[in-house]
């Protein structure tokens, strides 16, 4: 259903690719056609520099498939874009530790996912 949305993206016309996007999201996409729209057009809105557009419709996906990684990582770079560091570490951090075999970073595992919620927290 997002086939010319995607020739769009791919071929570097984004801005083009937005309507279709929108379109398509209209004619009431479900599954997983549109989570690749959902993906797509906030991955172009975000690219193209209409952050609120793209946090809506990132946020969106993140919701209705909370386990799309990709997703949730265009979103913490949509929250970076707009200065909220903090959520955007989060996002990022949550998912670098649920997704790493590097041991290190396992064996911080715990106090990693404590401190990515408490970034600005510190000894007195």
């Amino acid at each position: 259903m997002c086939n010319k949305q995607v020739a769009h993206d791919n071929s570097g016309l984004g801005a083009q690719a937005v309507p279709y996007y929108i379109r398509a999201l209209e004619l009431g996409l479900s599954g997983p056609d549109l989570e690749r729209c959902l993906l797509g057009l906030g991955s172009t809105c975000r690219y193209l520099g209409n952050y609120e557009q793209a946090e809506e419709v990132l946020r969106r996906g993140v919701k209705e498939f909370p386990h799309n990684r990709a997703i949730q990582v265009l979103y913490a770079m949509v929250l970076y874009n707009t200065e909220r560091y903090k959520e955007a570490m989060e996002i990022v951090l949550t998912n670098l530790l649920e997704t790493t075999n590097d041991e290190k970073l396992q064996y911080f595992k715990r106090g990693l996912l404590y401190y990515s919620t408490h970034l600005d927290e510190r000894s007195s």
